[in-house]
C-alpha cells in the first residue's frame, strides 16, 4: 500500500493553518508565519544563519503545542544559542548539526530537528513518533519482521528517537529518499507522514 503524499500534505496543511510560529524579521520585529512549509521564518533565519534564545523558546512552544519548556531553554546563554544554531544551520553533516543543538539545555532531538527544519525546510524534517511510524508505512521494507536485522534497527531507532542523534541521521536519510522519489521537500514528506499516521492510528 502506497501513501498518497500530496493528499496527506493537504490534510496536514488544513490541520495546522491556525498554528503559526513566531520569529524575528530582518528589522527585529516579531512576526507570525502560518505556513507549515516555513516560508517566512526560514528566509529570516537563513539571512542571519542563527537563532536567538527567545526564538528557540518560540520554536519550542510551537513544537510542543501547549506544553512548556521555557525554564530549561531560558537557562541557555544567548551567545551559546546563537553559536550552536549557527554551527547547526551551516553544517553539512546531519549528526554534527543535531549534536550541536542538543548540547543546549532543554533541546532534545525532536526540538533540534525542528530548529533545522524551520531554518532549512527543503533539506530537513521534524522527527516525532507519528512521522516515524508513518515512515514504516511509506517504506515497509524497513519494518518487516521477516527481515529481522532491518526491523530491529527500525525498532531501536524508534525507541531512541527522543535522545539519539544517530536516529535523526537514520530518519532523515529515509525522508530524503522519499522526497527525491516524489519530487517533494523533506518537510512535505514529514508533514504527509504525520497526517497519514494521525488518520490511520
Amino acid at each position: 500500500m502506497g501513501i498518497d503524499f500530496p493528499k496527506w500534505v493537504n490534510e496536514f496543511e488544513e490541520q495546522w493553518e491556525d498554528k503559526p510560529i513566531e520569529y524575528l524579521d530582518e528589522s527585529g520585529r516579531w512576526r507570525k508565519d502560518a505556513d507549515p512549509l516555513f516560508g517566512s521564518i526560514s528566509a529570516a533565519i537563513q539571512s542571519r544563519e542563527e537563532i536567538s534564545v527567545t526564538e528557540l523558546q518560540k520554536i519550542s512552544q510551537w513544537k510542543l503545542q501547549g506544553k512548556r519548556n521555557d525554564s530549561n531553554i531560558t537557562q541557555n546563554e544567548t551567545s551559546e544559542v546563537e553559536r550552536r544554531s549557527r554551527v547547526a544551520l551551516q553544517a553539512s553533516d546531519d549528526l554534527e548539526a543535531i549534536e550541536s543543538l542538543t548540547r543546549l539545555l532543554g533541546v532534545g532531538v525532536p526540538l533540534a530537528s525542528t530548529v533545522l527544519t524551520v531554518g532549512r525546510p527543503t533539506e530537513h524534517a521534524i522527527i516525532d513518533y507519528r512521522a516515524f511510524r508513518g515512515l514504516a508505512a511509506a517504506k515497509p521494507e524497513i519494518a518487516t519482521p521477516e527481515e529481522y536485522t532491518t526491523y530491529a534497527e527500525f525498532l531501536e531507532h524508534f525507541r531512541t528517537y527522543l535522545t539519539k542523534a544517530e536516529t535523526y541521521e537514520y530518519y532523515i536519510t529515509h525522508i530524503r529518499e522519499l522526497a527525491a522519489e516524489r519530487g517533494l521537500s523533506s518537510r512535505e514528506i514529514d508533514m504527509a507522514l504525520w497526517a497519514f499516521d494521525k488518520a490511520k492510528a
